[in-house]
């Protein structure tokens, strides 16, 4: 496991723990020759995506069950 840590555009920094297995599905999802072309802007566009789902999902269930 690699301790990264990445500068955000609007100040701050992201430390991440990164495995093996996650560069992989990095490197999957934005269709790279091979993990190890999986920089900084990939991971932080990843995890950004994945939490922005993850809220639209949970705000989505919400209204529907609070209706």
């Amino acid at each position: 496991m690699i301790k990264k840590n990445i500068v955000l555009q609007k100040d701050g920094i992201l430390e991440v723990d990164v495995t093996p297995q996650f560069l992989e599905i990095v490197s999957k999802h934005f269709e790279l020759n091979n993990p190890s072309a999986v920089e900084d802007d990939h991971i932080r566009s990843y995890i950004w995506g994945a939490f922005k789902n993850a809220v639209d999902k949970a705000e989505n269930e919400d209204v529907h069950t609070s209706s």
